[in-house]
């Protein structure tokens, strides 16, 4: 009995399989795609949500210290902002006159997230971000002077 040996050469895939990769890649592509585009703006909101942190708490940081305006407050917010191309975003500085009396300062930054996104926004077409920052002047000087 002699058995014949069926010599198969690797480099070259059998009929069956011609078109195979292809297929697989047609398949996969979309959803790799769809992947990779929903991490980016994932990650583009996380960026735009600790900017808007940072701002708030700069703004209210500038406002706190003695001799400050809210107008100062709001530049700084704005430049942090400004820093990674934020549009449309608005701050909000509380109270807007700041005295030697004033015991808090309390700023508060928004921003759309459907106007700010890197592609056209699939999870966050509608939203924003926003964050207020209260902070307490410590030397803020009292009116009451009963004790």
């Amino acid at each position: 009995m002699s058995y014949s040996r069926r010599r198969i050469n690797p480099r070259r895939p059998s009929q069956r399989r011609r078109g195979t990769v292809a297929v697989e890649f047609a398949l996969t592509f979309p959803i790799l795609l769809l992947l990779l585009l929903a991490a980016l703006e994932l990650g583009r909101m996380n960026m735009i949500r600790e900017t808007v942190n940072n701002a708030a708490y700069d703004a209210a940081r500038t406002c706190i210290v003695p001799g400050a305006t809210s107008q100062e407050g709001v530049n700084a917010a704005t430049a942090i902002l400004n820093s990674i191309g934020i549009a449309n975003g608005t701050v909000q500085v509380q109270p807007s006159t700041i005295t030697n009396a004033t015991p808090t300062v309390t700023a508060t930054v928004s921003v759309p997230y459907s106007t700010n996104m890197w592609f056209p926004p699939m999870y966050a077409s509608s939203g924003s971000a926003t964050v207020t920052c209260t902070l307490t002047r410590d030397w803020a000087i009292s009116t009451n002077t009963s004790q």
